[in-house]
């Protein structure tokens, strides 16, 4: 191998200059162009086709050597003269290369290696800032070789329209200064820069890493108008570089400020305070460059979404304290895609595949405890909340975008983000408890696979046959093909975790009646049902081929130590629970108001309470179905023998004695050979129809006659006291004597005694005296029309929590009850319950109430009480609470009507209602209103 010649005119590089340079000075020493120095030293065709930084980057290390050798230079000398020590810093260097006149004039034409990198903007000794083209041409220096590279003076622009072309040959030198004062923040960024440049360890290359990448988000994203701090040249050069083409950009006259400008902006982020980033990195969170398209203002644009690829850039730590300042700045899917809402906020994995997957373990609607858990209080809907906290799930680590990131469950929604917004600023752990909860699942998983389950059953197969032994095998009424429908809903949703209330599954809810319609099917289902389905749906699975359990959720732990909107689902007393709505036959509204939870909380406790079957209808199928079997088990042929032929029972006793419909004995008697005749069956019918249609014995004048003169069964001298003298009402002595009115009004008649005169307004006034009744008693009844009667229905009236129950249960109207109760607190001259404009709260007695209602429960006052104003016909002591508790969840205040539509009768109809409710007070009154 031949060895290359030896150079005969030689110098040495300076410290600190690139290469090209060192070369350029080298070519003009020996008087020849470069482009015949570069051949002799080895470059070859490299150089034929010009590109930028050929000469300073990427060249082999092994011409380098080359170069040395015949340069007369010691081995890795020229190592320090290439951009290549700079790799470590992900910078791309610059077109051609800045340059101070200053520096070029002082160091006899000496271009360094760092004016090629893009944040070397100012000079440190002259106090300036790098210029950046010739002052002729408008070019940048040393980004071209031509002719008269190397044979001009290295402080001359060589630059021509053509390579072959005259050069501009400007001196460079003419170039004015553009000086600093000595407090510009753009000096103090050169100098911190510079530091790192001349100590280049891991420290540093990380610092000037990150300046790199946060100034180039900065020339993205911020308002020049924040730069104004850097003197107005600054800002109209960001305009002028945004708004101008991209291919003048490389001869842009004002690089050297922009960069400067970016430059600060990032070694503030750096060397801010942890508590302190939050005012500088503002640009960044706004899309400033849309706001030159579109000409909308920054501050109307709001938050925008954070840049993936510029994040990645930074380092770890300083991209940690990024996301965490900007954390109440983000949008809500950001602060959850990026986890900024925990203590450990990171980017999302692309490649990873773990955010994608985490669908397979979610079900489409939230499971039943953690929607009771993320439920607030009031003012949120729970389908939505169950939709919305499932979705925001899929979020936290996922590169994909929201719509395409939940739209194998639910796409995504504007009112998502307002709902986990507006839960965010209520409920500050929220949106951890969401990346908690996500980060659970990815690191273990699900033991159901949600997504093979949505493919798998579309549909559930519950047979009426099945459905029918389900319930025989539960003790349980099938009831109507709703019911199937319902159940075949609820497997469903049991399954595949699905919402119902979404129109693309084949059990979706129609309507409101049959989402109302499950629900009431949740309230009613008992243990032994429950258990049958839960059997039918394992076997579903396993019919599948799918060897999972029937239902999981995550357990509590993975957010343990963060308050959600909710509360806990086993913070509640079951029992009470369980006695309010199965013994009281509340409503789960009404039992969720009176504890202070949610409906959704009352209706997931319903699954865990221990519910025995009911009481079966006779006309069940499952109740023929058990009567026939047991039927089959009693009627064998050796009872029939016993009973029927040997001890002369009739088949009709057999059936009476055993509880068996009198056609199964026959049928079994039968079935078993023993005559059966239907002379019984008829002569039981016949004496059926003959007591049915009994008629009453006919009234003649002669019965009526001799009915007059039959002897008084009222003694006429008391009957004058207490008509007469007491000027007691019919209604009142028919009570007394447990006759009816029309006996004692016609006994009066009969002994001429008048009737009672009435007042002014047509009341009659009663004169009875009772000393020993208490003062309010006494008020109440003296001197009043049917004040027994009122006390009566006060009495009826507090042991129901509302006025609207009360009534309904006595078979009166609410307004009439209302007036009865206004007039008795006008008697007493103080009010007995307290009024509330809230239709949500039960009926409260005043302190006057309670004194009164102890008062009728003394033996002397209820003897009293009983004989002037029985117990109401329609009032049953033994009546179930289930339509008192019906009205207690929709009861309103005493003073108003439970629907104003429904109940706002016309004046006359509202007249004859209180007309008729006196009636059913007194009796006696309508009797003699007709006599």
């Amino acid at each position: 191998m031949q060895i290359p010649r030896t150079l005969p005119l030689r110098a040495d590089p300076a410290p600190g200059e690139a290469l090209d340079s060192w070369l350029m000075r080298l070519a003009h020493r020996n008087g020849m162009p470069l482009r015949w120095l570069t051949t002799a030293l080895g470059f070859g065709d490299r150089l034929w086709v010009w590109h930028n930084y050929d000469l300073t980057w990427k060249l082999p290390p092994s011409l380098l050597r080359r170069i040395e050798a015949q340069a007369g230079l010691p081995s890795t000398a020229l190592d320090a003269t290439v951009l290549d020590q700079f790799n470590d810093l992900g910078w791309k260097p610059l077109v051609g290369s800045r340059f101070c006149p200053g520096c070029l004039n002082e160091s006899a034409g000496r271009w360094p290696i760092r004016w090629q990198l893009p944040y070397t903007f100012a000079c440190l000794i002259h106090r300036s800032l790098l210029a950046v083209l010739c002052p002729t041409c408008q070019r940048v220096p040393r980004n071209s070789i031509s002719e008269r590279s190397g044979i001009a003076p290295p402080t001359h622009c060589t630059h021509g329209r053509t390579r072959h072309g005259p050069a501009c040959d400007s001196d460079l030198l003419s170039h004015p200064m553009q000086p600093l004062d000595p407090a510009d923040p753009r000096l103090t960024a050169q100098i911190w820069i510079n530091i790192r440049l001349d100590r280049f360890d891991d420290a540093a290359v990380t610092d000037l890493r990150d300046l790199n990448a946060l100034a180039v988000w900065f020339l993205h994203r911020i308002d020049p108008n924040e730069l104004e701090y850097l003197g107005s040249a600054t800002v109209s050069a960001l305009n002028a570089h945004r708004d101008g083409l991209h291919g003048i950009k490389r001869h842009s006259p004002t690089a050297a400020v922009i960069a400067a400008a970016m430059a600060c902006q990032a070694i503030d982020v750096i060397t801010a305070d942890e508590g302190q980033r939050l005012p500088r990195i503002t640009p960044l969170l706004r899309d400033v460059y849309t706001t030159y398209r579109t000409g909308q203002a920054p501050a109307a644009r709001g938050p925008m979404i954070l840049s993936h690829q510029r994040l990645s850039g930074l380092s770890e730590h300083l991209r940690h304290s990024i996301l965490t300042s900007a954390d109440g700045h983000l949008p809500v899917s950001e602060r959850l895609r990026y986890r900024t809402c925990t203590t450990t906020p990171r980017l999302p994995e692309p490649d990873s595949g773990t955010a994608a997957d985490r669908a397979r373990h979610l079900p489409q609607y939230l499971w039943p405890d953690w929607l009771i858990r993320f439920l607030p209080t009031r003012g949120a809907h729970v389908t939505e909340v169950a939709i919305d906290i499932t979705n925001a799930l899929l979020i936290p680590g996922n590169p994909v975008r929201n719509l395409r990131a939940t739209d194998e469950l639910t796409p995504w929604r504007n009112a998502t983000s307002l709902f986990l917004s507006d839960c965010a600023k209520q409920h500050p752990d929220t949106l951890a408890a969401i990346c908690a909860l996500a980060e659970h699942l990815d690191a273990h998983g699900s033991p159901i696979d949600y997504r093979r389950r949505r493919s798998v059953f579309t549909d559930i197969a519950l047979t009426a046959e099945q459905w029918h032994e389900i319930c025989y095998q539960a003790s349980s009424d099938p009831g109507r093909a709703d019911r199937l429908l319902n159940a075949r809903r609820y497997l469903f949703q049991l399954l595949t975790g699905a919402d119902l209330n979404n129109p693309q599954h084949l059990l979706a809810f129609t309507s409101k009646s049959s989402k109302a319609g499950l629900q009431n099917f949740h309230r009613l289902l008992n243990s032994p049902l429950r258990e049958g389905l839960h059997r039918h749906g394992i076997g579903l699975l396993h019919a599948a081929g799918i060897d999972e359990p029937l239902t999981w959720s995550p357990p509590a732990t993975c957010v343990a130590g963060l308050i959600l909107p909710g509360r806990d689902p086993d913070d509640i007393d079951l029992s009470t629970a369980q006695h309010l709505l199965d013994v009281e036959n509340l409503s789960p509204t009404a039992v969720a108001r009176r504890l202070g939870v949610t409906v959704e909380h009352i209706r997931y406790i319903q699954h865990r309470f221990d519910r025995p079957p009911p009481t079966l209808p006779k006309t069940s199928p499952t109740a023929a179905r058990q009567l026939r079997e047991r039927a089959t088990a009693v009627l064998t042929r050796a009872f029939f023998n016993r009973e029927y032929r040997q001890a002369g029972r009739t088949l009709r006793n057999i059936a009476t004695t055993t509880g068996i419909a009198y056609t199964l004995v026959a049928q079994h008697a039968r079935a078993h050979g023993f005559p059966v005749s239907n002379r019984s069956k008829k002569e039981a019918a016949t004496h059926a129809r003959r007591v049915t249609n009994k008629k009453r014995p006919r009234v003649t004048p002669k019965r009526k006659r001799e009915a007059r003169k039959r002897k008084p069964i009222i003694d006429p001298a008391w009957l004058q006291q207490q008509a007469g003298t007491l000027q007691r009402t019919n209604g009142d002595i028919a009570a007394e004597l447990a006759l009816s009115h029309q006996t004692v009004r016609r006994h009066r008649q009969h002994l001429g005694i008048a009737a009672r005169p009435t007042g002014s307004a047509g009341h009659v006034v009663q004169t009875r005296r009772h000393p020993e009744l208490p003062a309010d008693l006494r008020r109440a009844v003296e001197g009043k029309r049917n004040g027994w009667q009122r006390l009566r229905r006060f009495q009826n009236l507090a042991a129901h929590p509302s006025v609207n129950a009360a009534a309904k249960a006595l078979g009166l109207h609410t307004q009439n009850l209302s007036h009865q109760l206004d007039q008795l607190e006008a008697d007493i001259g103080q009010p007995l319950i307290e009024r509330t404009s809230s239709r949500y709260r039960a009926m409260q007695l005043t302190q006057a109430g309670r004194d009164l209602l102890e008062q009728l429960r003394r033996p002397s006052i209820r003897r009293l009480l009983d004989r002037y104003a029985p117990p109401h016909k329609s009032w049953k002591e033994n009546k179930t609470a289930k339509s008192d508790a019906e009205l207690t969840s929709r009861s309103v205040s005493p003073n108003q009507t439970e629907d104003r539509t429904s109940h706002s009768p016309s004046p006359r109809r509202r007249s004859s209602e209180r007309m008729s409710a006196d009636d059913d007070l007194s009796p006696a009154i309508g009797m003699e209103k007709r006599s």
